[in-house]
Protein backbone atom coordinates (compact mmCIF):
# COMPACT_ATOMS: atom_id res chain seq x y z
CA UNK A 1 0.00 0.00 0.00
CA UNK A 2 2.74 2.61 0.97
CA UNK A 3 4.75 1.74 -1.99
CA UNK A 4 1.81 2.45 -4.74
CA UNK A 5 1.17 5.97 -2.34
CA UNK A 6 4.87 6.69 -2.62
CA UNK A 7 5.06 5.99 -6.54
CA UNK A 8 2.12 8.56 -7.28
CA UNK A 9 3.74 10.97 -4.94
CA UNK A 10 7.01 10.85 -7.07
CA UNK A 11 4.97 11.02 -10.23
CA UNK A 12 2.28 13.45 -9.55
CA UNK A 13 3.61 15.74 -6.70
CA UNK A 14 1.46 19.10 -7.72
CA UNK A 15 -1.71 16.89 -8.65
CA UNK A 16 -4.41 17.18 -5.52
CA UNK A 17 -4.34 13.66 -3.51
CA UNK A 18 -6.92 14.22 -0.58
CA UNK A 19 -9.93 17.27 -0.25
CA UNK A 20 -11.02 17.35 3.29
CA UNK A 21 -12.31 19.84 5.43
CA UNK A 22 -11.93 22.63 2.53
CA UNK A 23 -8.29 21.86 2.23
CA UNK A 24 -6.67 20.59 -0.98
CA UNK A 25 -3.39 18.39 -0.35
CA UNK A 26 -1.38 17.47 -2.64
CA UNK A 27 0.81 14.03 -2.92
CA UNK A 28 3.51 16.27 -2.38
CA UNK A 29 1.98 17.58 1.03
CA UNK A 30 0.20 14.91 1.66
CA UNK A 31 3.56 12.51 1.50
CA UNK A 32 5.24 15.47 3.55
CA UNK A 33 2.95 15.49 6.23
CA UNK A 34 2.24 11.20 6.42
CA UNK A 35 6.03 11.12 6.60
CA UNK A 36 6.51 13.25 9.41
CA UNK A 37 3.93 11.47 11.86
CA UNK A 38 5.71 8.34 10.73
CA UNK A 39 9.14 9.97 11.85
CA UNK A 40 7.79 11.05 15.06
CA UNK A 41 6.00 8.05 16.17
CA UNK A 42 9.23 5.78 15.42
CA UNK A 43 11.03 7.83 17.35
CA UNK A 44 8.81 7.81 20.24
CA UNK A 45 8.04 4.12 20.18
CA UNK A 46 11.92 3.38 19.85
CA UNK A 47 13.45 0.71 17.18
CA UNK A 48 11.89 -3.02 18.07
CA UNK A 49 8.90 -4.88 16.15
CA UNK A 50 7.16 -2.32 14.49
CA UNK A 51 4.06 -1.14 17.53
CA UNK A 52 0.51 -0.66 16.31
CA UNK A 53 -0.61 2.84 16.26
CA UNK A 54 -4.59 3.92 17.13
CA UNK A 55 -5.75 6.44 15.37
CA UNK A 56 -8.63 8.13 17.07
CA UNK A 57 -10.11 10.57 14.76
CA UNK A 58 -14.03 10.44 13.46
CA UNK A 59 -16.67 13.31 11.31
CA UNK A 60 -19.12 13.98 13.81
CA UNK A 61 -19.20 14.07 18.00
CA UNK A 62 -20.72 10.88 17.99
CA UNK A 63 -17.96 8.18 18.90
CA UNK A 64 -17.36 4.63 20.17
CA UNK A 65 -17.82 4.71 24.79
CA UNK A 66 -14.59 5.80 25.57
CA UNK A 67 -14.29 2.59 27.33
CA UNK A 68 -14.65 0.60 24.78
CA UNK A 69 -12.22 2.60 22.67
CA UNK A 70 -9.75 2.17 25.50
CA UNK A 71 -10.27 -1.53 25.56
CA UNK A 72 -9.66 -1.60 21.72
CA UNK A 73 -6.38 0.81 22.39
CA UNK A 74 -5.51 -2.17 25.55
CA UNK A 75 -6.46 -5.39 23.32
CA UNK A 76 -4.44 -4.09 20.07
CA UNK A 77 -1.37 -3.39 22.19
CA UNK A 78 -0.93 0.10 20.80
CA UNK A 79 2.13 2.37 22.50
CA UNK A 80 0.88 5.51 20.27
CA UNK A 81 -2.41 7.12 19.62
CA UNK A 82 -2.63 9.82 16.64
CA UNK A 83 -5.63 12.03 18.11
CA UNK A 84 -7.37 14.89 15.84
CA UNK A 85 -9.22 18.29 17.11
CA UNK A 86 -12.28 16.93 17.05
CA UNK A 87 -11.42 13.92 18.71
CA UNK A 88 -8.98 15.80 22.01
CA UNK A 89 -12.18 16.71 23.21
CA UNK A 90 -12.89 12.74 24.51
CA UNK A 91 -9.72 12.15 25.07
CA UNK A 92 -9.61 12.50 28.40
CA UNK A 93 -12.33 10.05 29.06
CA UNK A 94 -10.45 7.84 27.15
CA UNK A 95 -6.91 7.76 28.79
CA UNK A 96 -9.00 7.19 32.19
CA UNK A 97 -9.39 3.50 30.94
CA UNK A 98 -5.96 3.37 29.50
CA UNK A 99 -3.47 1.22 31.82
CA UNK A 100 -0.43 1.12 29.48
CA UNK A 101 1.71 4.30 28.74
CA UNK A 102 0.81 5.55 25.45
CA UNK A 103 2.76 8.55 23.09
CA UNK A 104 -0.07 10.58 22.31
CA UNK A 105 0.14 13.00 19.14
CA UNK A 106 -1.78 15.95 18.40
CA UNK A 107 -1.15 17.16 15.15
CA UNK A 108 -3.37 19.21 15.18
CA UNK A 109 -2.60 21.03 18.35
CA UNK A 110 -3.93 20.94 21.59
CA UNK A 111 -3.29 22.16 25.24
CA UNK A 112 -0.25 19.49 25.79
CA UNK A 113 0.83 20.63 29.10
CA UNK A 114 -2.13 20.38 31.03
CA UNK A 115 -2.69 16.80 29.72
CA UNK A 116 0.88 16.09 30.40
CA UNK A 117 0.33 17.11 33.85
CA UNK A 118 -3.06 15.43 34.39
CA UNK A 119 -1.82 12.36 32.38
CA UNK A 120 1.86 11.99 34.04
CA UNK A 121 2.44 8.24 32.81
CA UNK A 122 1.95 9.52 28.65
CA UNK A 123 3.87 11.45 26.80
CA UNK A 124 1.96 14.18 24.63
CA UNK A 125 3.49 15.93 21.46
CA UNK A 126 1.90 18.79 19.65
CA UNK A 127 2.42 20.14 16.20
CA UNK A 128 5.82 21.61 16.94
CA UNK A 129 7.22 18.33 18.34
CA UNK A 130 6.91 16.57 15.05
CA UNK A 131 10.09 15.71 13.31
CA UNK A 132 10.77 17.07 9.98
CA UNK A 133 9.80 14.58 6.89
CA UNK A 134 13.65 14.25 6.43
CA UNK A 135 13.92 12.39 9.15
CA UNK A 136 11.66 9.54 8.11
CA UNK A 137 13.33 6.49 6.34
CA UNK A 138 10.91 3.82 4.88
CA UNK A 139 11.43 0.27 6.45
CA UNK A 140 10.75 -2.57 3.94
CA UNK A 141 8.34 -4.91 5.33
CA UNK A 142 7.30 -8.74 3.83
CA UNK A 143 3.88 -9.75 2.81
CA UNK A 144 2.71 -11.08 5.81
CA UNK A 145 3.61 -8.04 7.73
CA UNK A 146 0.21 -6.42 9.25
CA UNK A 147 -0.99 -3.49 6.82
CA UNK A 148 -4.04 -2.38 9.84
CA UNK A 149 -6.15 -4.13 12.85
CA UNK A 150 -10.10 -3.17 12.93
CA UNK A 151 -12.56 -4.53 15.60
CA UNK A 152 -15.53 -5.73 14.42
CA UNK A 153 -18.84 -4.33 15.47
CA UNK A 154 -19.35 -6.98 18.58
CA UNK A 155 -22.39 -7.49 17.36
CA UNK A 156 -22.04 -10.91 18.83
CA UNK A 157 -19.98 -9.72 21.94
CA UNK A 158 -17.09 -8.81 22.62
CA UNK A 159 -15.59 -6.63 19.31
CA UNK A 160 -13.15 -9.05 17.44
CA UNK A 161 -9.51 -7.63 16.43
CA UNK A 162 -9.11 -8.96 12.78
CA UNK A 163 -5.75 -8.37 11.33
CA UNK A 164 -5.02 -8.09 8.18
CA UNK A 165 -1.87 -8.44 6.08
CA UNK A 166 0.38 -6.40 3.70
CA UNK A 167 0.00 -8.60 1.06
CA UNK A 168 -3.41 -9.86 1.70
CA UNK A 169 -4.24 -5.39 1.10
CA UNK A 170 -1.83 -5.48 -1.45
CA UNK A 171 -3.26 -8.38 -3.67
CA UNK A 172 -6.88 -6.25 -3.69
CA UNK A 173 -5.59 -2.97 -3.99
CA UNK A 174 -3.87 -4.52 -7.21
CA UNK A 175 -6.83 -6.57 -8.73
CA UNK A 176 -9.17 -3.30 -7.83
CA UNK A 177 -6.92 -0.76 -9.68
CA UNK A 178 -7.07 -2.97 -12.85
CA UNK A 179 -10.78 -3.96 -12.95
CA UNK A 180 -11.96 -0.12 -12.64
CA UNK A 181 -8.87 1.52 -14.98
CA UNK A 182 -8.34 3.76 -11.95
CA UNK A 183 -6.06 7.04 -13.42
CA UNK A 184 -4.79 9.69 -11.57
CA UNK A 185 -7.89 11.94 -13.17
CA UNK A 186 -10.62 9.81 -11.32
CA UNK A 187 -12.18 11.45 -7.84
CA UNK A 188 -13.20 9.23 -5.10
CA UNK A 189 -15.73 9.24 -2.55
CA UNK A 190 -15.15 8.62 0.97
CA UNK A 191 -18.06 8.10 2.56
CA UNK A 192 -16.89 5.29 5.28
CA UNK A 193 -14.85 5.93 8.66
CA UNK A 194 -11.88 4.41 8.93
CA UNK A 195 -13.44 1.81 11.70
CA UNK A 196 -15.04 -0.17 8.28
CA UNK A 197 -12.76 -1.91 6.30
CA UNK A 198 -13.91 -0.07 2.90
CA UNK A 199 -12.54 2.62 3.45
CA UNK A 200 -9.37 0.90 3.00
CA UNK A 201 -10.50 0.77 -0.28
CA UNK A 202 -11.37 4.22 -1.12
CA UNK A 203 -7.48 5.43 0.14
CA UNK A 204 -5.53 3.08 -1.43
CA UNK A 205 -7.02 1.94 -4.44
CA UNK A 206 -7.02 5.85 -5.32
CA UNK A 207 -3.15 6.72 -4.10
CA UNK A 208 -2.17 3.78 -5.96
CA UNK A 209 -2.72 5.28 -9.17
CA UNK A 210 -2.35 9.16 -7.94
CA UNK A 211 -6.40 9.51 -7.81
CA UNK A 212 -7.74 11.92 -5.57
CA UNK A 213 -10.01 11.24 -2.32
CA UNK A 214 -12.99 13.73 -1.44
CA UNK A 215 -13.28 12.86 2.24
CA UNK A 216 -16.98 14.71 3.12
CA UNK A 217 -18.06 16.29 6.33
CA UNK A 218 -20.99 14.97 7.93
CA UNK A 219 -22.72 17.46 7.25
CA UNK A 220 -22.14 17.34 3.68
CA UNK A 221 -22.75 13.86 3.72
CA UNK A 222 -26.62 15.08 4.27
CA UNK A 223 -27.09 16.18 0.70
CA UNK A 224 -25.43 12.82 -0.88
CA UNK A 225 -26.23 14.25 -4.28
CA UNK A 226 -24.94 17.58 -4.03
CA UNK A 227 -21.34 16.46 -2.64
CA UNK A 228 -21.12 13.98 -5.81
CA UNK A 229 -21.76 17.09 -8.58
CA UNK A 230 -19.73 19.25 -6.33
CA UNK A 231 -16.74 16.89 -6.74
CA UNK A 232 -17.30 16.15 -10.11
CA UNK A 233 -16.66 12.25 -8.55
CA UNK A 234 -16.04 9.79 -10.64
CA UNK A 235 -15.95 6.63 -8.09
CA UNK A 236 -18.94 6.77 -6.06
CA UNK A 237 -18.78 3.57 -3.28
CA UNK A 238 -21.15 3.72 -0.04
CA UNK A 239 -23.33 1.10 1.92
CA UNK A 240 -27.00 0.82 -0.07
CA UNK A 241 -29.10 2.72 2.72
CA UNK A 242 -27.31 6.22 1.16
CA UNK A 243 -28.53 5.57 -2.23
CA UNK A 244 -32.79 4.78 -0.40
CA UNK A 245 -31.28 7.75 1.61
CA UNK A 246 -31.14 10.00 -1.42
CA UNK A 247 -33.94 8.70 -3.26
CA UNK A 248 -36.36 9.79 -0.17
CA UNK A 249 -34.76 13.05 -0.97
CA UNK A 250 -35.68 13.17 -4.77
CA UNK A 251 -32.15 13.11 -5.72
CA UNK A 252 -32.33 9.84 -8.04
CA UNK A 253 -32.99 11.81 -11.07
CA UNK A 254 -32.32 10.63 -14.70
CA UNK A 255 -29.19 12.11 -15.28
CA UNK A 256 -28.39 13.61 -12.38
CA UNK A 257 -24.51 12.35 -12.08
CA UNK A 258 -22.86 12.20 -15.62
CA UNK A 259 -19.31 12.71 -14.06
CA UNK A 260 -19.64 8.75 -12.30
CA UNK A 261 -18.45 6.11 -14.08
CA UNK A 262 -18.58 3.46 -11.58
CA UNK A 263 -21.08 3.19 -8.55
CA UNK A 264 -19.80 0.60 -6.28
CA UNK A 265 -21.75 -0.67 -3.14
CA UNK A 266 -21.18 -3.08 -0.45
CA UNK A 267 -21.99 -3.65 3.30
CA UNK A 268 -25.26 -4.14 3.32
CA UNK A 269 -28.32 -5.77 0.56
CA UNK A 270 -28.69 -3.47 -2.47
CA UNK A 271 -32.30 -3.34 -3.44
CA UNK A 272 -33.03 -4.04 -7.15
CA UNK A 273 -34.92 -0.17 -7.14
CA UNK A 274 -32.09 1.14 -6.06
CA UNK A 275 -29.68 -0.16 -8.47
CA UNK A 276 -31.80 0.49 -11.38
CA UNK A 277 -32.29 3.86 -10.13
CA UNK A 278 -29.16 5.13 -9.32
CA UNK A 279 -28.34 3.48 -12.70
CA UNK A 280 -30.67 6.24 -14.93
CA UNK A 281 -29.47 8.89 -12.47
CA UNK A 282 -25.97 8.38 -13.07
CA UNK A 283 -26.10 7.33 -17.02
CA UNK A 284 -22.31 6.83 -17.34
CA UNK A 285 -21.21 4.85 -14.87
CA UNK A 286 -21.72 0.97 -14.08
CA UNK A 287 -23.27 -0.42 -10.89
CA UNK A 288 -21.48 -2.77 -9.00
CA UNK A 289 -22.78 -4.80 -5.71
CA UNK A 290 -19.61 -6.29 -3.61
CA UNK A 291 -19.10 -8.34 -0.87
CA UNK A 292 -16.99 -9.90 1.82
CA UNK A 293 -16.37 -9.89 5.34
CA UNK A 294 -13.34 -8.44 7.19
CA UNK A 295 -11.59 -11.72 7.55
CA UNK A 296 -11.47 -11.91 3.34
CA UNK A 297 -10.30 -8.55 2.93
CA UNK A 298 -12.90 -6.30 2.16
CA UNK A 299 -14.62 -7.92 -1.09
CA UNK A 300 -14.65 -10.61 -2.50
CA UNK A 301 -17.44 -11.10 -4.27
CA UNK A 302 -19.22 -8.48 -7.17
CA UNK A 303 -22.43 -8.51 -8.94
CA UNK A 304 -22.48 -5.95 -12.12
CA UNK A 305 -25.90 -4.76 -12.49
CA UNK A 306 -27.55 -5.03 -15.28
CA UNK A 307 -30.66 -3.20 -16.39
CA UNK A 308 -31.89 -5.90 -19.36
CA UNK A 309 -30.78 -8.86 -17.12
CA UNK A 310 -30.56 -7.99 -13.51
CA UNK A 311 -34.54 -7.62 -12.54
CA UNK A 312 -34.99 -11.35 -13.37
CA UNK A 313 -32.05 -12.13 -11.76
CA UNK A 314 -32.70 -10.64 -8.64
CA UNK A 315 -31.87 -13.40 -5.51
CA UNK A 316 -32.04 -15.82 -8.25
CA UNK A 317 -27.86 -16.08 -8.41
CA UNK A 318 -24.31 -14.90 -7.32
CA UNK A 319 -21.47 -14.02 -9.12
CA UNK A 320 -17.83 -14.20 -8.50
CA UNK A 321 -15.74 -12.33 -10.79
CA UNK A 322 -12.63 -13.26 -9.87
CA UNK A 323 -11.50 -11.11 -7.28
CA UNK A 324 -9.32 -13.73 -5.81
CA UNK A 325 -7.39 -16.05 -8.55
CA UNK A 326 -9.21 -19.25 -8.09
CA UNK A 327 -12.08 -18.86 -6.02
CA UNK A 328 -15.41 -19.87 -7.22
CA UNK A 329 -18.53 -19.52 -5.05
CA UNK A 330 -20.17 -22.36 -3.62
CA UNK A 331 -23.44 -23.82 -4.01
CA UNK A 332 -24.79 -21.71 -0.48
CA UNK A 333 -23.24 -18.85 -2.00
CA UNK A 334 -25.47 -16.18 -2.05
CA UNK A 335 -25.81 -11.90 -3.07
Amino acid sequence: MLSGFLRSAARFPQRPALEVDGESLSYRELRRRAASLAATLRRGTGSCAPPLTGVFAYRSPTAFPPARTASMLSRAGCRALVVDAASAEQLDQVLEHVEQSLLVVLPDGGDRDTLATRWSKHTFLGPRDLEPAEAWRLEEGTSDSMAYLLFTSGSTGLPKAVMVTQGNVRHFVEVMVERYGITEHDRFSQTFDMTFDLSAFDMFVAWERGACVCCPSRKTLMNPGAFIQDKELTVWFSVPSVGVFMRQLGALKPGRYPSLRWSLFCGEALPQDIAAEWSAAAPNSRVENLYGPTELTIACTVYPWDAQRSPSAAWASCRSDGLFRGWRPSSSTRC
